[in-house]
C-alpha cells in the first residue's frame, strides 16, 4: 500500500514540470497568434488587380484539389474575398499575363490539366480551359507568352496535337490533326529555341511528322483560327528552313522583321536592333540614357521594356529602365519602378513584366518576394512584398483562439512542444516507459529525414524565438539551397548550446520534404546511409533552350525526359558539336540537381575503372551566365595522385553564391586509362600544332569527346580526349599540345582562345 502511493506522489512531482510547461506553451501559443514573425503568411505570388486597386494573393496552401487565393483592397490592406482555385501542390506556373485590365494565373491540375483562372478587375474569376487543355505535367507545361498573349501547346488522349491562344481574355484552340496541309501525320510539337525571344518575329514551334520528315508552325492563330505552316524540304538544313519558315510566318501576320528589338549578350550588352531575315545585328537602341548589360521584355504588340545597368560593368553603375514603343519610337521612363529592384532582380526570368496597349500601367511580379505598378503618366509607384500581404492575412482568422489555431501551433514543433508533450506522458511512462518515449522520437526525426531529400544549405539568418529550454534558446534559422534547379528558402527551428558556434553563411545539410515543404536539419546521428549520387539511364533530350552564348559555345538549357519527369540541365555548346532532341543521355542526379555523366553513343567505363583523386582550387574565374540560380564558372584545379600532378580547367554550372575559393581541396573523378595517359604524355614533348580535322563521340560528364587531329612539323598527331566546351576546338586553330613522335598521340594543354 506504501509503495503505491509513493508510486503516485512520484507521479504527481512529474506533473509539476508539465504544469508550469503548460503555461509556458499557452503564453508562446497567444505571441504565436499575435506576433507576425511567430505566424508567417502563408502567401507566395502577389499581383496587382483594377489599376493598382486590388491585390491577388495565391496561398501555398493546398486542400485537396485546391488552393486559395486572397482578393484584398491595396491601400487599405482589407481582405474583400477568398476565392477557391484548382491546383495540385505545385501552384501556379510561370507564364502569367495581364489581358483586358485582369491577370490570367495559369495551375495545373492533375486531373483536368491546364487551368487558366481569369481574375478580372471587379475580383471575379473565370476559368478558360474548362477542362479541354490537357498538358504533360507542370514541369513540361507547354505554356508560353509573348507579347501579351498566351500560347498554349499540349497532346490530348487520343495523342492529336493542339495549339491554343489566349488574346483579350479568349480561349481559341485549333486542332492540328484536322489540318490538311500536314502531309503527313503530326506526333511531336516542341518549341524552338529563341523563338520567343526576337529571334524570329513570330514564335515558331517544330513538329515531327509521322513519315519522319518535319515542319515547322507559327505560335499564332490567324483569323481562320490557324497557326501558318512551312515543312522542310528534304534538301534544306534545320536552319534554311527555320529561317525560310520565320519570314513566311512575318508575311503572313503583318509583322515587320527587319527592326527587331533584341539584347546583344556580348559585351558591353546593350539592346540592339536585329534584322531577323537577314539574321543581321544593327546598331544600339537609341535609349535617352544608354542601357548595358541589357534585359528586353517583349510588353505588347508595339511595345518593349529595356532595362538595365547605367555602365558597362553592372557593378559600378544603377539600375535604369525604358518602355519603347516599336513604330513611333518614342520612350516612356520607368527608372521609379526599376530602381525598387536589384540588377540579378531586373534580369532574373522570374521577374515578369507586364503592360498592356494603351494602358498607363506597368506591372512587375517577383516570384515569391513581391510586385509592383507605376503610372507612366503619373509616375506614382506602388510595391508590396509577400510578407506584407501575408500579414493582411492574418486578420482573417488566423490570429484568433481556436483548437484549429492550437492544432497549427502545435505542428510548428520546437523544442517547447516537444518537452511539454515529453513531461505530460512521463508518468504514464514510468515504468519502462521513457525507453520507448525516446526510441519513438528518433525513429521519428528518423522517418522525417528519410521522408525527405537530403540537400546542402547555407544559413541566411537566424533568430532567437524568445523560448529558452534548460536555459538554452530556440532559434529560428532560414537556410538557403538548390532543389530541382530552383533557388528556394525553408525555416527551421532548434534548441543550441550558447557553446554551438553557429553563424550566419555556415553551410548545413537538410531534410527538405517537397510536399510538405519543410525541413529537419540532418546531423551525423541521423545521416541516412546512402545519400550519394544516383544515375538515370536513358533519359531523352526532349527539349533545347537556348539562353546566349560566351567566347564560341553556346548557352543551352536542356530538358531530358526519363519517366514521368523533367530534368533540366545547363551546358555549354561548342562549335561543331550539337545536342539533338530525341538523343539519350545517362544523368547523375546529385543533391537534387541533374548533371549529364555521358551522352550519345560513347560507352563510358565501370566505376570500377574510375579515379577518385583529390583536386586543389587554384583559380576561380566566374561568367555573368546563370540559368535557374546556377553560374557559370571555370575552375582551375591542380590534380594530385602523389607524386603526379596534373593542371586541369573545368567549366561548370554551380548554385549561385556557392562558396568556393581558391585553396580548398574538392573530389574529382577521372577515367583510369585518361589519366595514366595524360600523365605519360605530359612527361614529352611540348608545342604548337594546328588542328586539321575535329569530330565528336558525344560526352563525357558535360564535356564533349572529339577525336582531333593536328599537323605539326609535316607530322600528324591524333588527340582523343574530352575538351573543354568553354573554349571548344575548330579546325585551324592552334594549340599547345604534348605529343609522342612514336605513337603519334597528343593531349591539349592550351586551346586557341585561351
Amino acid at each position: 500500500m506504501v509503495k503505491r502511493h509513493g508510486t503516485a506522489f512520484i507521479n504527481l512531482v512529474f506533473f509539476i514540470p508539465a504544469i508550469f510547461l503548460s503555461f509556458m506553451v499557452w503564453r508562446d501559443y497567444n505571441d504565436f497568434l499575435s506576433n507576425d514573425d511567430e505566424h508567417p503568411p502563408s502567401i507566395s505570388e502577389i499581383f496587382y488587380l483594377d489599376d493598382g486597386k486590388k491585390m491577388i494573393g495565391l496561398s501555398d496552401v493546398i486542400q485537396g484539389a485546391y488552393s486559395q487565393a486572397y482578393l484584398f483592397d491595396s491601400a487599405t490592406g482589407t481582405p474583400l474575398k477568398e476565392i477557391e482555385i484548382r491546383s495540385n501542390v505545385h501552384g501556379m506556373l510561370d507564364a502569367a499575363l495581364y489581358q483586358q485590365g485582369g491577370v490570367i494565373i495559369p495551375t495545373y491540375d492533375d486531373s483536368l490539366g491546364l487551368q487558366l483562372n481569369y481574375f478580372q478587375p471587379s475580383g471575379e474569376v473565370e476559368e478558360l480551359a474548362q477542362g479541354t487543355l490537357p498538358i504533360p505535367s507542370h514541369l513540361t507545361s507547354g505554356i508560353y507568352s509573348w507579347r501579351g498573349k498566351l500560347i498554349i501547346t499540349g497532346e490530348r488522349d487520343d495523342s492529336s496535337l493542339y495549339l491554343s491562344q489566349v488574346e483579350d481574355g479568349k480561349l481559341r484552340t485549333s486542332s492540328l490533326n484536322s489540318m490538311d496541309q500536314f502531309p503527313a501525320r503530326p506526333v511531336r510539337i516542341s518549341e524552338l529555341p529563341g523563338s520567343f525571344d526576337n529571334d524570329k518575329a513570330v514564335p515558331m514551334f517544330e513538329i515531327d511528322l509521322k513519315d519522319n520528315r518535319t515542319a515547322y508552325i507559327s505560335g499564332l492563330l490567324d483569323h481562320h483560327n490557324q497557326p501558318d505552316l512551312a515543312v522542310k524540304k528534304e534538301e534544306e538544313t534545320p536552319f534554311e528552313a527555320q529561317d525560310k519558315a520565320g519570314v513566311q510566318f512575318a508575311k503572313h501576320f503583318g509583322i515587320k522583321d527587319t527592326k527587331l528589338v533584341r539584347a546583344d549578350i556580348r559585351y558591353p550588352g546593350q539592346a540592339r536592333f536585329y534584322n531577323a531575315a537577314k539574321k543581321e545585328w544593327g546598331g544600339a537602341v537609341p535609349t535617352p540614357k544608354p542601357i548595358y548589360q541589357a534585359r528586353v521584355v517583349l510588353l505588347n504588340d508595339q511595345e518593349v521594356l529595356i532595362a538595365g545597368s547605367s555602365t558597362e560593368d553592372e557593378l559600378n553603375g544603377s539600375v535604369l529602365g525604358y518602355v519603347l514603343n516599336e513604330q513611333t519610337g518614342s520612350f516612356i521612363d520607368v527608372t521609379e519602378l526599376i530602381r525598387i529592384l536589384t540588377y540579378d532582380e531586373i534580369k532574373n526570368p522570374q521577374t515578369q513584366f507586364f503592360k498592356e496597349m494603351d494602358s498607363d500601367l506597368l506591372y512587375y511580379s517577383l516570384e515569391s518576394e513581391s510586385a509592383g505598378t507605376i503610372n507612366v503618366k503619373s509616375n506614382v509607384v506602388q510595391t508590396k512584398t509577400t510578407e506584407q500581404v501575408g500579414q493582411w492575412l492574418i486578420t482573417v482568422g488566423g490570429d484568433e483562439i481556436s483548437l484549429a489555431s492550437f492544432w497549427n501551433y502545435v505542428k510548428q514543433g520546437g523544442g517547447l512542444i516537444i518537452n511539454w508533450i515529453i513531461w505530460l506522458l512521463l508518468p504514464l511512462l514510468m515504468f519502462g516507459g521513457v525507453g520507448i518515449l525516446s526510441f519513438v522520437l528518433r525513429r521519428t526525426q528518423s522517418k522525417q529525414v528519410a521522408e525527405g531529400s537530403i540537400l546542402p544549405g547555407t544559413i541566411v539568418h537566424m533568430k532567437e524565438t524568445g523560448t529558452y529550454i534548460n536555459n538554452q534558446p530556440q532559434v529560428r534559422f532560414t537556410v538557403q539551397f538548390e532543389d530541382e534547379g530552383q533557388t528556394k528558402e525553408v525555416e527551421i527551428k532548434k534548441i543550441i548550446s550558447f557553446l554551438n558556434e553557429i553563424r550566419v553563411g555556415d553551410s548545413v545539410v537538410i531534410s527538405y520534404d517537397r510536399k510538405k515543404k519543410s525541413a529537419v536539419f540532418v546531423t551525423k546521428e541521423n545521416m541516412p546511409e546512402q545519400t550519394g549520387m544516383k544515375i538515370i539511364k536513358a533519359a531523352v533530350l526532349s527539349k533545347i533552350e537556348e539562353r546566349g552564348q560566351v567566347n564560341r559555345s553556346r548557352v543551352l538549357q536542356l530538358h531530358f525526359r526519363a519517366g514521368d519527369r523533367n530534368y533540366p540541365v545547363p551546358v555549354l555548346e561548342p562549335p561543331g558539336f550539337e545536342y539533338r532532341i530525341g538523343e539519350s543521355a545517362t544523368l547523375a542526379l546529385t543533391q537534387g540537381a541533374a548533371r549529364i555523366y555521358s551522352y550519345g553513343n560513347e560507352v563510358i567505363a565501370d566505376d570500377s575503372e574510375q579515379m577518385t583523386m583529390q583536386a586543389e582550387v587554384i583559380r576561380i574565374e566566374e561568367f555573368p551566365i546563370i540559368i535557374a540560380n546556377r553560374q557559370l564558372m571555370m575552375l582551375e584545379t591542380l590534380l594530385s595522385d602523389q607524386p603526379e600532378r596534373l593542371l586541369k580547367s573545368n567549366s561548370l554550372f554551380a548554385p549561385k553564391g556557392i562558396p568556393l575559393k581558391a585553396g580548398i581541396i574538392i573530389p574529382v573523378i577521372m577515367r583510369k586509362e585518361d589519366y595514366e595517359k595524360e600523365l605519360r604524355l605530359h612527361k614529352g614533348k611540348q608545342g604548337a600544332a594546328v588542328a586539321t580535322s575535329v569530330r565528336y563521340e558525344g560526352t563525357l560528364g558535360e564535356r564533349p569527346l572529339a577525336h582531333i587531329t593536328v599537323e605539326r612539323g609535316g607530322r600528324v598527331y591524333h588527340i582523343h580526349q574530352s575538351i573543354e566546351p568553354l573554349y571548344g576546338v575548330e579546325v585551324g586553330d592552334e594549340l599547345w599540345i604534348a605529343y609522342d613522335e612514336a605513337s603519334q598521340e597528343a593531349i591539349i594543354i592550351n586551346y586557341a582562345s585561351v
